[in-house]
């Protein structure tokens, strides 16, 4: 990762994001091994990168532990299926696009990751009743009216339909604020200055509840040094929209 942040110091972001994956090819000779393994790309390696918040990064590809994750979790039920996926991680996004699923449609309103369209999470402009299957990781806790955004997630969700939420999570009661304003304050308060509040998995799952979803609480908990590196406590919450 070091030697990855002095390429981006050096590199022109153009030059970056067109080399990216050679950097990191080039990168990941230094770790190759038979230790661990990126199931998403498929190296196999002595170690993961670990980052300041001890999430682990695998050196070829560059996917975390929650994008492996949730591919351990989906992989075996996309067939057919028409997923949204939001703000979609490069590797995984292009693993779920390899999968036999029926049509994968990718969004990222903020223009931070590659996507088909860039669609307002709180006026999503698809037909009701459109996905199988919706992926929204890490979205809800950048949004004001995320209230608004379940209930949109909701009405394009087919019937019988999942998705797969996650945001950072705290214990307790949800926090937020809507003085707190700034980025600096919000990186304060809410741990990045892009956030607008901090979840508790039960507080979320009020919340999705109260637009509709049936939900389910997915907790895990793994050995430090787990095989693909996954983080060592987790949740995921699925959700599901009647028949």
């Amino acid at each position: 990762m070091i030697m990855y942040e002095k390429f981006k110091k050096i590199l022109p972001l153009g030059l970056l994001k067109k080399y990216e994956s050679k950097i990191r090819a080039f990168i990941a000779l230094l770790y190759v091994g038979k230790s661990f393994s990126c199931n998403l790309c498929d190296f196999k390696m002595s170690r993961f990168i670990v980052l300041k918040n001890q999430n682990k990064l695998c050196p070829k590809c560059g996917s975390l532990g929650r994008s492996r994750r949730l591919w351990s979790e989906i992989s075996s039920d996309l067939d057919h299926k028409t997923v949204l996926h939001f703000s979609p991680p490069k590797r995984l996004s292009k693993k779920i696009k390899a999968s036999n699923c029926k049509t994968y449609v990718t969004s990222d309103y903020a223009g931070e990751f590659k996507a088909l369209k860039s669609l307002n999470i709180e006026n999503i402009e698809e037909p009701n009743n459109t996905y199988d299957l919706i992926i929204c990781y890490h979205i809800l806790e950048h949004i004001n009216k995320d209230l608004k955004a379940m209930s949109e997630l909701f009405r394009i969700l087919k019937p019988g339909g999942k998705g797969y939420i996650q945001t950072p999570f705290k214990e307790g009661a949800i926090y937020e604020n809507p003085d707190i304003t700034t980025p600096e304050d919000r990186l304060e308060h809410f741990g990045q200055d892009d956030h607008v509040r901090i979840y508790s998995a039960e507080g979320l799952i009020e919340r999705l509840q109260s637009v509709g979803f049936y939900t389910e609480l997915l907790s895990f908990k793994e050995e430090e040094n787990n095989h693909y590196g996954f983080q060592t406590t987790e949740k995921i919450i699925v959700v599901t929209k009647p028949e």
